[in-house]
């Protein structure tokens, strides 16, 4: 029988860690495509792709912090592309009270080329890799 590999593309912090902390709830890991446009409030959408946001703490690796410019009325901008990369059935914080974030480190080095071809494909666009924390 084939072991289920939730984690995908994304080294998720491992049981006994001195950094991290388990809390309540998911996480979930999606590498993002959107025309900057759409945060500026322009009208430019290439796709109808949209997330739903999830009553979680929400932060992208870029600002590093929680990231509601993504989500207007609990929906996201048009999103040019999605993907989630990966899953944890925790939710995680760091023990100095941060929450749990990845970035391009955090990537597994088949993440690392998902993100490359990601960014291959979508040139012209903000890529963006958003960390759902405490999904119910």
């Amino acid at each position: 029988m084939l072991r289920e590999d939730n984690t995908g593309y994304v080294i998720f912090p491992t049981k006994g860690s001195s950094k991290y902390i388990r809390t309540i709830g998911k996480t979930l890991i999606y590498l993002i495509a959107f025309d900057i446009e759409d945060i500026n409030g322009g009208k430019y959408c290439l796709s109808n792709i949209n997330l739903e946001y999830l009553s979680a703490v929400v932060v992208d690796d870029i600002t590093k912090s929680n990231s509601g410019i993504y989500f207007r009325d609990g929906i996201s901008i048009p999103l040019t592309s999605s993907v989630c990369i990966g899953w944890s059935n925790n939710s995680y914080l760091s023990v100095d009270g941060n929450d749990f974030y990845v970035t391009f480190d955090n990537l597994t080095n088949e993440g690392k080329k998902l993100y490359y071809s990601f960014r291959k494909l979508h040139n012209n666009k903000e890529l963006r890799i958003l960390t759902f924390n405490g999904v119910d």
